[in-house]
């Protein structure tokens, strides 16, 4: 039975970090049939088949007597309050050491109606998995993990800087986590499905990238115009870094503060201005900075185990974590049979976080956030109104 130690000791050190904060990553979709246990079954074997990395901890491969463990069906009376009800914490991934690092989760419906027989949910260890992941396994394509390692070399003096800077900070980071809980929960989900097309009419109008439209809305969402700056985390992919980026995930964490305007046009330019001002001053520091950061928390945590509690990895310093992912799109055997919407985000106590997931013709904002925010989403729903009300006009 393996433990801890021994199933991340191949990790790098953000997977480390991941795990240790029992971070879950998930994938839901309706399905247009009800699917049997056979085909949960050859849905969990597709699965580890074009991610091998989910059989960690299983070098002999896994049995179908054990994939059959990691699955959950149940007969459901409505869909109503789907999928929100069914996206919780995913604790249950890490409560069982003789089950791979994922679970299948199928809720199908008493009274199936067209195109919507059941909701099939799909929860994984974030160490594992990552956005570009999802999108490759919603095309039925491999999601497996080279190394990669960035040919970017950060400047001595840079690299320097950041690395003792990242060790400082990992300290405090220690310190106030035993100390204090910014964002205390309980923490539940909530998304929100729209027409693809009306956010790039959107993005015309008020001339910006999508990328930033899209992040605007979900700030204007969250926080009240009281609140003057947002500070955020968001996930980018691309070969920025430097040398000592991490070799297993190919995002990359970027930092930026937003300042806070109540009127919406002003928030989008100023958040498009800012990502291009971030981006365009990208030098490897912060990649550095946080491979430092974390290659302390690791050495300490074999130092002084006993004050890397859970509450530690909750501590997040940041207002908001967005997220941006791939495009998904549903294609061949392995997504054969589930239909639009695509649910994807990720589960993390201690950040209130959004997860953006654009598909052919529809886009899911996936938000986890304290429980104590959720009334704020609605004014998504307030916001795009307006379009919503265009488009079935011009369609009708």
């Amino acid at each position: 039975m393996p433990t801890d130690a021994d199933l991340t000791a191949g990790f790098t050190d953000m997977q480390w970090y991941m795990y240790r904060q029992r971070n879950v990553a998930f994938f839901g979709a309706f399905t247009t049939r009800p699917f049997a246990d056979a085909d949960l079954l050859a849905a969990a074997r597709g699965l580890v088949e074009r991610a091998p990395q989910l059989a960690l901890g299983f070098p002999g491969g896994i049995a179908d007597s054990i994939l059959t463990r990691t699955i959950y069906k149940e007969s459901v009376p409505t869909r109503d309050g789907l999928p929100d009800r069914w996206l919780d914490d995913g604790a249950a991934i890490f409560a069982d050491p003789t089950l791979p690092l994922f679970r299948l989760r199928y809720a199908e419906s008493a009274s199936p109606a067209e195109s919507r027989a059941g909701f099939l949910l799909v929860q994984v260890a974030h160490a594992l998995v990552e956005g570009a992941d999802s999108a490759l396994l919603s095309r039925s394509q491999s999601a497996a993990h080279p190394t990669s390692r960035s040919a970017h070399r950060t400047p001595p003096l840079v690299k320097a800087a950041a690395t003792g800077l990242g060790a400082g900070l990992a300290a405090l980071h220690l310190i106030a986590g035993n100390l204090i809980e910014l964002r205390p929960g309980p923490y539940r989900a909530a998304t929100r499905v729209y027409p693809r097309e009306i956010f790039s009419r959107l993005a015309r109008r008020h001339g910006v990238r999508q990328r930033a439209l899209l992040f605007a809305l979900v700030l204007a969402t969250l926080f009240d115009p009281g609140k003057r700056r947002i500070s955020s985390t968001y996930s980018s992919i691309d070969d920025g870094g430097g040398a000592d980026r991490d070799p297993y995930m190919r995002m990359r964490m970027r930092f930026a503060v937003f300042d806070n305007d109540a009127d919406f046009p002003s928030l989008v330019r100023a958040v498009d201005a800012r990502l291009a001002e971030a981006e365009a001053k990208e030098s490897g520091f912060n990649a550095e900075l946080n491979a430092g950061g974390l290659r302390v928390h690791r050495r300490l945590s074999r130092l002084l185990p006993v004050a890397y509690t859970p509450r530690v990895f909750r501590m997040m310093p940041f207002d908001v974590v967005l997220g941006l992912i791939p495009p998904h799109r549903l294609t061949g055997e392995l997504t054969a049979g589930l239909t639009e919407p695509v649910y994807a985000g990720a589960a993390l106590a201690g950040a209130n976080a959004c997860v953006i997931v654009p598909s052919r013709r529809l886009v899911t904002f996936n938000f986890y956030l304290q429980e104590t925010l959720l009334r704020h989403v609605a004014r998504l729903d307030a916001l795009l109104a307006p379009e919503l009300i265009s488009r079935s006009e011009t369609l009708g």
